[in-house]
This record gives structure tokens, sequence and C-alpha cells, in this order.
């Protein structure tokens, strides 16, 4: 720990990186929470039921079950 100490302490104006990261990060939640909380809820609903529904146009689904 004490090489990077050394290191980022030779370096003109490094404090200012955590600042940026920071601000990127919470705008980048900010954004992303936005997107989510105005999410039309019948997207959600589609999305979630997915995985549960059967897709009869899946051909690598159907091969398989023919070999079968």
């Amino acid at each position: 720990m004490k090489i990077v100490m050394n290191t980022l302490s030779q370096i003109n104006g490094v404090e200012i990186y955590p600042i940026i990261s920071l601000i990127i990060f919470f705008i980048f939640f900010v954004v992303m929470a936005y997107f989510v909380f105005n999410l039309d809820k019948g997207y959600i609903s589609d999305m979630k039921n997915m995985p549960l529904e059967e897709d009869e146009n899946d051909s690598s689904v159907n091969d398989l079950e023919n070999k079968f």
C-alpha cells in the first residue's frame, strides 16, 4: 500500500479522480432508477412471464423434440 500512496502523492491533481468517479456513479444510479421506476407495467409483466411461455416459432426446440 505504501507504493500506491507514494505513487499517487506524486501525481498533480489526483484528488479530482475520486470526486469525478463518485459523480459518474451517482448520475448513472439516478438515471437507472428513473428508468426502472418509469417502465411500463405491461412490459414488466411480459418480461416476467417470458421464461414461462412456450414459443411455437422456436425451431431449435422443435428439432430437439423430434429427435427424441
